[in-house]
């Protein structure tokens, strides 16, 4: 691939990933999905920021995750849909750092582990690493800023919490959230992200 279409193919990525992350924020039920009313719904804008660290690596992962923390901020304060995310994702850190850190971790791991591998059995093991790894690093992320904004007004957060036993409650608040969202990264990202490959070629 010459330089050209290579920045050719790294804006049309950017600008369909891009379009898609705003898509997914204001489409009801296509980028977070509520299950548990009162809790912050299920995701799925982390699989474009996972699929834009796997495609155009570190920098472009953390550029569409830096997207999605900022739509993310926008949200909390303009069309907060339960009062967990009315609480948390008003704080800047806790609404941009994971997220930049999924594309970060994501585009890392795909393309700095045995980069020379990039197609087939290889390249899918590797997505499917990226895809589990930066949904989880998203989840872990939330409640460790959570636990570090708020441990000292616990029940702001849960009610019955308080400083030692308000990481357990994170961890056991965000599960579902965190079980469907890594699955969903581990199966979706080899799938689009084989696709995807093939035009770098």
């Amino acid at each position: 691939m010459t330089h050209k279409s290579s920045s050719a193919y790294t804006i049309s990525i950017i600008g369909v990933l891009g379009a898609l992350l705003i898509m997914q924020a204001y489409i009801p039920m296509f980028g977070y999905i509520r299950i548990i009313p009162g809790l912050p719904a299920i995701s799925t804008m982390h699989l474009t920021v996972i699929m834009a660290g796997v495609i155009l690596g570190v920098r472009g992962g953390a550029g569409l995750g830096l997207m999605w923390g900022v739509i993310s901020l926008v949200k909390a304060y303009t069309d907060a849909t339960d009062p967990l995310t009315l609480l948390l994702f008003q704080n800047p850190v806790i609404a941009i750092i994971p997220r930049v850190m999924v594309g970060i971790v994501a585009g890392a791991i795909f393309n700095h582990i045995a980069p020379s591998v990039l197609h087939g059995v290889g390249a899918t093991v590797k997505m499917i690493a990226a895809g589990v790894a930066g949904a989880l690093t998203n989840t872990a992320l939330v409640i460790l800023f959570t636990w570090l904004f708020f441990a000292h007004n616990a029940t702001q957060v849960l009610a019955g919490a308080n400083a030692p036993n308000l990481w357990w409650l994170l961890m056991v608040a965000f599960a579902t959230n965190a079980a469907l969202e890594t699955l969903m990264a581990g199966v979706v990202t080899p799938v689009i992200g084989q696709g995807l490959m093939r035009f770098k070629r």
